[in-house]
């Protein structure tokens, strides 16, 4: 059913309520927020349906087999009282439930006047993006980019810091076009950040190297702190030139390199990683060798490898899609190459010694920690969360590296 954008969350009220949430950081983020709104209106959040008098669902629909699996989980739950958001209902408002239109979420977590718990703390500094691409759904689902003001941003950190976050995950559709409809840069939100007292750390989301170029160096000089990750992440997608512009990305391989070369100029030792699509429509096995290529010349540390999925009601869904077969075969060669990457990279680590902050319990008695590349460090102590130490790399699992404190 189309959703009263006003008061579908509120209806939500003095109820035990179990949330299952999908897709990006972003959607994480709302989940965070959802979870303020429902216990400032007199609700528990619950850990199984079981115990629960409604059922909330936060869907991703990035590619088919996600959307596929968002609707078996919907009609999983028809026999409840459900209620759903995230991007789905943004395409189809008949999909089941209840709908609570996500853009109302925003809204009503300042009405709510408190602030999620926990750590990572996730900071949504806009929603929609400016991009052209093709492919994309997510576009149509969240719409023009509206960046959040900074002191609103900053209102958030203070709140998160004063829960006791030391992890904070600036996040957006594309983190590099906050304020562009405003004036300001990525830069100026930073830099207003960065006045914010306290032993946190930053890290910075997903950047889009057609917004990013622009403002790359003021960017670099902003993230010129000890409190921010120098973790990049832009996802280039592909390295042919001929398929980024049939994919609306609207820069070229060769600007990636020069992007990439500036940052490491800036930060030798940088994480990067990258997003790559394998099997795009036309896509030539000559032009998939083109973004082998390129990962080879960028050495992310992180590449997420996915086949090309035909989202209705965008552009590229007209035209030819090729047999998975010929997607999944680029698919597995693309990962074989992120593995000798990722295990030359992690390889050179060993015997380093690294200050690490501890940002996860991964279980009891093992801890994630990272670097100040924002690389994932294995520790098998039980330290508390922000806590502070150094420790000599003994080995790696291909995805993080293993350590052992010695202080």
């Amino acid at each position: 059913m189309e959703p009263d954008k006003e008061d579908a969350i509120g209806q939500i009220r003095d109820m035990r309520v179990f949330i299952e949430t999908y897709g990006c950081t972003y959607n994480l983020g709302d989940t965070e927020k959802i979870k303020v709104i429902l216990t400032s209106q007199g609700c528990e959040i619950v850990e199984t349906a079981d115990d629960a008098d409604c059922i909330l669902i936060n869907t991703c629909i990035v590619i088919e087999r996600t959307e596929r699996e968002m609707r078996k989980r919907l009609e999983w739950y028809s026999g409840h009282k459900l209620f759903v958001t995230g991007c789905l209902p943004k395409i189809d408002y008949g999909c089941g439930g209840v709908v609570i239109d996500p853009d109302t979420i925003h809204s009503h977590f300042r009405e709510a006047g408190g602030h999620p718990q926990g750590n990572p703390a996730i900071l949504q500094v806009a929603q929609g993006c400016p991009g052209h691409c093709t492919y994309c759904i997510t576009r149509k689902a969240r719409g023009p980019l509206l960046s959040h003001s900074i002191d609103e941003m900053l209102r958030q950190l203070r709140g998160r810091i004063a829960q006791g976050a030391v992890e904070v995950q600036l996040t957006a559709q594309d983190l590099s076009a906050w304020g562009i409809e405003r004036g300001e840069t990525l830069a100026d939100l930073i830099e207003a950040i960065k006045t914010v007292p306290g032993s946190y750390r930053i890290r910075l989301g997903m950047m889009n190297p057609d917004t990013l170029r622009p403002i790359i160096d003021s960017v670099l000089t902003s993230c010129r702190d000890d409190r921010i990750f120098s973790f990049f992440h832009i996802p280039v997608q592909s390295g042919s030139d001929r398929i980024l512009n049939q994919m609306g990305r609207r820069y070229s391989r060769d600007d990636v390199i020069e992007l990439i070369w500036t940052i490491r100029s800036a930060f030798p030792d940088a994480r990067i990683s990258t997003d790559i699509i394998c099997g795009f429509p036309g896509e030539t096995d000559e032009e998939f060798l083109e973004t082998i290529d390129l990962l080879r010349a960028m050495e992310p540390e992180k590449i997420n490898i996915t086949r090309y999925s035909n989202r209705p009601g965008t552009p590229a869904a007209g035209w030819y899609d090729m047999p998975d077969r010929y997607k999944k075969d680029r698919s597995r060669r693309a990962t074989a190459v992120a593995g000798e990457i990722f295990d030359r990279i992690y390889s050179s680590f060993i015997g380093q010694e690294m200050d690490l902050i501890v940002t996860e319990v991964v279980q009891e008695g093992s801890v994630t920690a990272r670097d100040h590349a924002y690389r994932p460090v294995i520790l098998q102590e039980a330290l508390p969360i922000g806590s502070f130490c150094r420790a000599m790399i003994t080995g790696h699992r291909r995805h993080y590296l293993i350590g052992k404190r010695i202080s």
